[in-house]
């Protein structure tokens, strides 16, 4: 299946709820936008300007996507910003869907660094790396490293405060994270969606000393979502973060690039007869 078939496929009218009438010319239906921002990521297009010129030179590719005209990539640049609600609407209406094809048996948390230290925007946070200036993507994964969850914030946030907003409305056996999100918070809200919280313990938290409760779930699953942001970083957004300024900018890329990889992984679930759906890893070269 082509990427312009396949974003025309998944990304359509149930996902995305179109923008109310406004006065003046309507432009761009934001269905439409989606969709060309989704299919830049899946296609490899690296900005704006080479995705107006693809879209030149395969008029049946904009045909497909729903274009009536070649958008100008001022206008696109603007879609970032302006859709990145919608865009967020798509993806999670897709990772519904992979819910809804196999059960959840398993929820990992944790996030990554996306560094940027010309962005104005940018703030100075802490990795396992060391002291970064820029932004934060925080991610919620299956069993199968698939992202259900995906929330960008600069990079001063903690990490343990997100467990919560990361793992509601979803339903799984277990919650796994690492030593950052270790809080009674954190344990309540696993509980909350019918969970035992499989949570590495914070030798900082405890008065005396704790065990971590069930370590061969976090020791199985736990290097799926650090895959899922190699693939997320690398192939898919290709260090194309720096190359936009603003929270609200790098936030519209990282949900059309999330909903990208599990266009994939629902293509390839169709074009497999009788297949489950796979590790992360088997959606991306």
């Amino acid at each position: 299946m082509e990427p312009h078939e396949a974003v025309r496929l998944f990304v359509n009218r149930e996902l995305v709820a179109e923008e109310a009438g406004r006065r003046g010319n309507p432009g761009y239906p934001r269905l439409v936008a989606v969709r060309v921002l989704v299919y830049m990521i899946l296609r490899g297009l690296e900005n704006d300007t080479r995705l107006v010129a693809h879209l030149e030179k395969n008029l049946h590719v904009a045909r497909a996507l729903g274009l009536k005209s070649i958008p100008h990539r001022t206008t696109v640049g603007r879609w970032w910003r302006r859709h990145v609600e919608a865009l967020l609407d798509a993806f999670e209406g897709l990772s519904c869907l992979i819910t809804v094809i196999e059960p959840t048996e398993v929820l990992v948390v944790d996030s990554t660094p996306l560094e940027d230290y010309r962005d104005p925007e940018g703030r100075w946070g802490f990795s396992s790396k060391g002291f970064f200036k820029g932004f934060k993507v925080h991610a919620t994964v299956d069993q199968r490293g698939l992202p259900l969850r995906i929330h960008v914030t600069t990079g001063n946030r903690h990490d343990g405060p997100l467990l919560p907003l990361l793992v509601r409305g979803l339903a799984a056996e277990y919650v796994a994270a690492d030593a950052a999100y270790d809080s009674k918070e954190n344990r309540g809200a696993a509980r909350c969606i019918g969970a035992k919280a499989a949570i590495a313990v914070n030798p900082r938290n405890a008065k005396k000393p704790r065990r971590t409760r069930h370590k061969r779930i976090l020791k199985r699953f736990r290097y799926l979502v650090e895959q899922l942001f190699s693939i997320l970083k690398g192939p898919l957004l290709k260090h194309g973060w720096t190359r936009v300024k603003g929270l609200a900018k790098k936030t519209a890329l990282v949900y059309a690039a999330s909903t990208a990889l599990l266009i994939r992984a629902l293509e390839a679930l169709l074009q497999g007869e009788n297949q489950l759906l796979r590790r992360v890893s088997t959606y991306w070269d």
